[in-house]
């Protein structure tokens, strides 16, 4: 018989999401091996729930805003669900997932890390949660990088630490790609709008460009831009219009960003930190050239014959990074972009769900 499985997440996402788009990725490649699976959210947000719901993946939510409420609540529904494993992705639900099971548990617990950023492992909030992952089994990072700052700062982890990056399981895409067209190298950012995600930078670098090579390229930025991220959005626009840039453009989030990613001839992320970025992952799958900074697992991800690095936080290097890639020739371009899908089937195929097995049945 198959193990009963549940997920703990915050929501389905608000408006989009990295995690909340793999969580529930990886819940489906394992609905499709068989195994009985289930979610549990308490907070609104359902941005994916049509996705379970195709896949007649149940999902139970308990929302609450009272942090002790919360805490009971998700404790008593795992406790008494006879679940053989329970698997969460971020701070707050993993702290949930392992706190269940104080008092002794029967079943698996796996928690994810999504991300790598230093002040993770510095406050008193974080450090309380950390202290709460010696009760997981294993500690999934999606990056190299994020593995090594974990046991830099918590070494008696190291035996639970495991790395599996993220599955990119491309849906059906239905838009045509035409190289360079209008003659231009159109490059897509897919990123909410923060600080750390670095659109000033970005804007910064274009507008450090001639005329004659701003007319080259066209960026298209496709985010969040949520209350939250309000103030760096509209900073961000105001720039545009005080600097004169014309050739890039500021969208709101979007369900379909694949198709609008497989119509460009790039993708970049240009963040002064990130765990492992999907919006390049598909990209790469998709078979598109990157430009990256250098960021989580840039080494692997990224060489001279699928893209150009840049640093986040030098203008010039992030300038000369995209006019290399628009002084490329449509073969050139053609042949990174080869290799970009080439690496990111080795990387990020479906056989990444056999690690998630191999955790779950050892």
């Amino acid at each position: 018989m198959m193990k009963r499985i549940l997920f703990l997440s915050p929501n389905l996402g608000g408006g989009g999401g990295g995690s909340e788009r793999q969580i529930v990725t990886v819940a489906c490649l394992l609905k499709n091996r068989g195994y009985d699976v289930e979610f549990l959210c308490y907070s609104e947000g359902n941005f994916y729930f049509h996705i379970l719901e195709l896949q007649h993946i149940p999902v139970y939510w308990m929302i609450s805003s009272n942090y002790l409420k919360r805490m009971i609540s998700v404790r008593k529904f795992i406790r008494s669900g006879k679940y053989d494993v329970v698997i969460s992705f971020l701070n707050t639900p993993n702290f949930l997932n392992n706190f269940a099971t104080v008092g002794g548990k029967r079943w698996k617990v796996i928690t994810g890390e999504r991300s790598a950023k230093e002040e993770n492992f510095l406050s008193r909030q974080e450090k309380v949660f950390a202290w709460f992952q010696r009760f997981a089994d294993y500690i999934v990072c999606n990056s190299e990088n994020a593995k090594n700052m974990w046991i830099k700062y918590y070494p008696q982890y190291a035996g639970k630490m495991v790395v599996i990056y993220n599955n990119v399981n491309l849906p059906s895409i239905t838009s045509t790609y035409i190289p360079k067209r209008d003659g231009k190298l159109h490059i897509v950012v897919a990123a909410s709008y923060q600080y750390l995600k670095n659109p000033i930078g970005l804007i910064k670098a274009i507008a450090s460009m001639s005329e004659e090579e701003r007319e080259k390229i066209v960026v298209d930025w496709y985010g969040k831009n949520d209350d939250l991220r309000r103030e760096v959005y509209d900073e961000a626009n105001r720039m545009i219009g005080t600097l004169g840039v014309k050739n890039i453009i500021l969208h709101p989030v979007v369900s379909d960003i694949l198709n609008i990613i497989n119509t460009s001839d790039a993708v970049a992320l240009l963040s002064s930190v990130e765990g492992l970025p999907n919006a390049i992952c598909e990209g790469m799958m998709l078979g598109k050239l990157v430009i990256m900074s250098r960021i989580s697992d840039y080494e692997i991800l990224v060489d001279d014959t699928n893209g150009f690095l840049c640093d986040w936080d030098d203008i010039a290097s992030i300038k000369n990074a995209i006019l290399s890639a628009a002084n490329l020739s449509v073969e050139q371009l053609e042949k990174m972009g080869k290799s970009s899908r080439n690496k990111a089937e080795r990387l990020f195929s479906t056989t990444i769900v056999n690690k998630w097995i191999s955790l779950i049945e050892k």
